[in-house]
């Protein structure tokens, strides 16, 4: 059965930002349904994965962004039309609601960032060990987070690097340039125990505001990454497979 068009819209009022959870591994959320609500570029790239996990994981995430989408604007989740900008990052096609959002997903889990206006990008990873951490460090971070790094604790520098990894990705992914721009190019804070916020950036990122998600599950970390001039509230959802296309 199809979700109901026509259903009151649900968008984010005026300086909030929703972060939808997403529990892809769910039994309710079949191949069969999650294909329905896909386009057709959307298919094919599930049809390209060589691992059956992988491939249900990419439905369901998928499938996840265009129900919240469609709950958020009153739509059918088949109804929910998708573009992408000049860089490739997904948005509403021309002609539907004014909405921002992104999609970030990892092993079993997605999240999906809501805003009424502004480039939005969200991250969310599974905090599992780092082997090259030292490495990475050296490499890729810039100048001034290389000094707040050295001054963690040894038990403290997984959580901050992911703090790290996580808050970088959700602005570049605002920004839609993704990992193609130097992860040196800006430095933010990140060390446990501080806000995460950004510190040195150029123009198209220095008014980026910069929030933690409030993540239930220990052992992951996300951030979310807003261009506004004022801090949002952010407000956590959790999505529910169950009846999600009657």
């Amino acid at each position: 059965m199809h979700s109901m068009p026509h259903a009151p819209a649900r968008r984010p009022p005026a300086g909030e930002l929703h972060a939808w959870m997403v529990q892809l591994d769910d039994c309710l959320a079949t191949d069969d349904d999650c294909l329905e609500v896909l386009d057709q570029s959307e298919r094919a790239r599930a049809g390209r994965f060589a691992f059956a996990p992988l491939r249900r994981r990419y439905l369901a995430a998928h499938a996840a962004l265009r129900g919240i989408l469609g709950h958020t604007l009153g739509l059918a989740p088949e109804q929910v039309a998708l573009s992408s900008d000049a860089n490739g990052k997904p948005r509403l096609a021309d002609g539907m609601p004014p909405l921002s959002f992104n999609l970030s997903h990892s092993h079993g889990m997605a999240v999906v960032a809501l805003a009424p206006q502004g480039e939005i990008g969200i991250d969310i990873e599974c905090c599992a060990p780092v082997p090259l951490l030292l490495p990475l460090v050296r490499r890729h971070f810039s100048v001034q987070e290389k000094h707040a790094f050295w001054t963690l604790d040894e038990n403290q520098r997984l959580a901050g690097f992911y703090r790290w990894w996580t808050g970088k990705e959700a602005c570049l992914k605002a920004l839609g340039v993704g990992l193609s721009s130097p992860l040196d190019g800006f430095s933010i804070e990140f060390r446990p125990g501080y806000a995460l916020r950004m510190l040195e950036a150029p123009a198209p990122m220095a008014s980026m505001q910069l929030l933690p998600l409030h993540l239930q599950q220990s052992g992951w970390c996300g951030a979310v990454a807003l261009a506004d001039t004022q801090p949002p509230v952010l407000r956590m959802r959790h999505w529910s497979w169950h009846g999600w296309r009657m």
